[in-house]
């Protein structure tokens, strides 16, 4: 990031990071980001990152989303039925709607689970108008609620794989993708702006999570 920095005799200098990107006197060029299009992470192979993936009847969390919460087991589960939005929110276990996410614990490792959720799933594929022949796979990104650690994922930003019993795979992405590569500079940051106190709606124990 470049940050300007106040020297003793009023002049200013970068910051130690800038000047190992851009060394003094190598020539540079002054942009306007504005145009400019942020690349969705989907687009690139991303097996190592967090991710969810949800099937007709269940949710599974990668491993990679389990260990940016270290030692957690309990998640609550918010949904926004309007911005097709997903929130995990790490919690206790005696919490009011925690869902268990992961086996292990104590001296055993943390591993990931698949959360049986006939009556969510089926909910989640009316609201988002999947196919059930299909699952679908969504990167996640780290989000905040007052200073609150959360892990948000986006509806619509995803992957879909055909449900067959082989090992190889083939993906595909919303069609609406073809004619970009991403969303827009100036849009970016606030598509990942948080507040719980809008719209978000926490999953329950009827929904058939286990």
């Amino acid at each position: 990031m470049r940050r300007e920095i106040k020297t003793e005799n009023g002049t200013t200098r970068m910051n130690e990071e800038y000047d190992r990107i851009i060394p003094e006197g190598e020539e540079q060029e002054t942009v306007n980001l504005a145009g400019y299009q942020v690349a969705k992470a989907e687009l690139f192979a991303h097996t190592r990152e967090p991710a969810i993936t949800v099937w007709e009847n269940k949710i599974k969390f990668n491993m990679a989303c389990l260990r940016k919460f270290p030692g957690v087991k309990y998640i609550q589960l918010l949904i926004h039925p309007e911005e097709f939005r997903l929130i995990v929110r790490p919690c206790e276990a005696d919490a009011p709607d925690s869902l268990r996410w992961a086996n292990g614990g104590g001296e055993k490792e943390i591993r990931n689970r698949d959360m049986i959720c006939q009556i969510f799933a089926a909910k989640l594929f009316d609201l988002m108008s999947w196919r059930k022949e299909y699952r679908y796979k969504m990167l996640g990104k780290p989000a905040v609620y007052k200073n609150e650690a959360l892990y948000l994922f986006k509806l619509t930003d995803f992957e879909l794989f055909i449900n067959r019993g082989t090992r190889k795979q083939r993906s595909w992405l919303p069609e609406d993708w073809r004619d970009c590569f991403g969303v827009p500079f100036e849009r970016h940051d606030d598509l990942y702006k948080i507040n719980l106190a809008e719209g978000y709606i926490t999953t329950n124990k009827m929904g058939g999570l286990e």
